[in-house]
């Protein structure tokens, strides 16, 4: 209930570039094209992910560009989340009043405040769900059951690749060290790693892996200030490698190997997807917490909800301010498009906020109820073509008015 009256606002927002090319082109993926998804071992080049794109199909179907029901699966997966954790802690033997405290902690934190605010990141929610569910039900004994969610985990995003390590270090700290058990789980990490590596097809570019001290010092201090919203903050957890209690080292590796490729992206440094690390550390935090009275939790967790929340309002304030630019440009766009249908090419200057080319595109198709119609910016040659060969729509982004000038151009004017 508390982080619901936190976060209701979401419901007023609207979809950003990625959310509206998924939404373009998932809903008229066939369903033998998902069951292949799922089913194949080979690395996917074109970047499906058939979970997360399966919930795109399922809801663009459904609800189209209708904006508010998209939110609420998303906050359920982020109070399953929260469940998972608190099942995870107890599984350990955490307490009740110190897993509530680290459940309460994980929900309300404005660390990844992106992952349960915009659909974009169902990727994000989904693959920490499987892979808090794999390690679960691997700690039960369900080996079976733990490989097919660490595999819906890949699926749903790639940072999963490094979830058998982690499980590798519970079956040595919690189990009976028979390690071969685990030999599907490495084969298939090592196989998708080898791939993900061999045949990513992104060169110079911001999904291009960089292996260099310069990458680190980029990337290590934006996580690092996730964690409780300050300069360093995630530093403090090394801290903890210091309680003699594998539970807490367990869960500060297994943030660790969720973390590493991270590190080396240093082009896509994003607040969502800290996501399923700040899982783990808070995980960790609760197990070295555990040795407290758990009166000092929920005092430490009150005294650090005002920051918190004063972030959490800041977000928010950026997001809906972006999010109604974003309405405004589709809806001008569809708007248009329903009384100029014939004409079949945008030409456009200067899109909305964020906003990237692919996004322009997508909101175009949809207007259109079509994938394949044309949509170029004012500065690229196949622009200026086609504004000397045809009659376009053109459109140029106002942002002092915030409002988006769309006419028919014809050649020549």
């Amino acid at each position: 209930m508390v982080f619901v009256a936190l976060n209701y606002r979401a419901y007023d927002g609207f979809f950003q570039d990625d959310e509206i090319d998924n939404i373009s082109f998932a809903p008229y993926i066939g369903g033998g094209e998902f069951a292949t998804g799922f089913a194949t071992p080979l690395f996917l080049v074109n970047n499906f992910r058939p979970t997360g794109h399966l919930y795109f199909a399922v809801m663009g179907k459904l609800f189209g560009e209708d904006f508010p029901p998209y939110m609420t699966p998303i906050f359920a997966l982020h109070l399953l989340n929260g469940c998972l954790i608190f099942a995870l802690l107890r599984r350990i033997q955490v307490p009740v009043w110190h897993a509530l405290a680290a459940a309460a902690f994980f929900l309300l934190s404005a660390a990844a405040f992106d992952a349960y605010w915009k659909p974009m990141y169902v990727f994000d929610l989904l693959c920490t769900a499987f892979s808090l569910a794999s390690i679960l039900l691997y700690s039960h004994r369900r080996w079976v059951l733990s490989f097919i969610a660490f595999w819906l985990a890949y699926k749903s995003k790639e940072p999963a690749v490094m979830l058998p390590i982690a499980l590798l270090a519970w079956e040595h700290w919690f189990g009976e060290r028979k390690y071969l058990r685990l030999t599907p789980f490495l084969l298939v990490s090592l196989s998708f790693g080898v791939q993900g590596l061999l045949r990513n097809p992104n060169k110079a570019n911001d999904y291009t892996f960089h292996f260099t001290w310069k990458a680190l010092g980029a990337t290590i201090p934006f996580y690092a200030r996730r964690f409780l919203l300050f300069r360093g903050s995630g530093l403090l957890l090394v801290g903890l490698l210091f309680i003699r209690d594998r539970r807490v080292w367990f869960w500060l590796m297994a943030g660790a190997c969720f973390i590493f490729p991270l590190l080396f992206l240093p082009g896509r440094l994003f607040e969502a997807y800290f996501y399923l690390p700040l899982a783990c550390a808070i995980l960790g935090l609760a197990a070295a917490a555990s040795r407290v009275n758990p009166a000092w939790a929920w005092m430490a967790l009150l005294v650090w909800m005002p920051f918190n929340v004063h972030d959490l309002r800041k977000e928010q304030r950026v997001k809906l301010a972006a999010d109604d630019e974003a309405y405004v440009f589709v809806e001008t766009l569809n708007h248009w498009v329903a009384h100029h249908r014939s004409i079949g090419t945008l030409v456009y200057n200067r899109p909305p906020g964020a906003y990237h080319h692919w996004g322009v595109s997508a909101a175009w198709h949809i207007a259109h109820h079509a994938l394949d119609l044309p949509a170029y910016s004012a500065d690229s040659p196949e622009g200026k073509k086609a504004m000397a060969a045809q009659v376009t729509a053109y459109g140029v982004w106002d942002e002092a008015a915030k409002r988006l000038d769309l006419r028919a151009r014809t050649p020549g004017l």
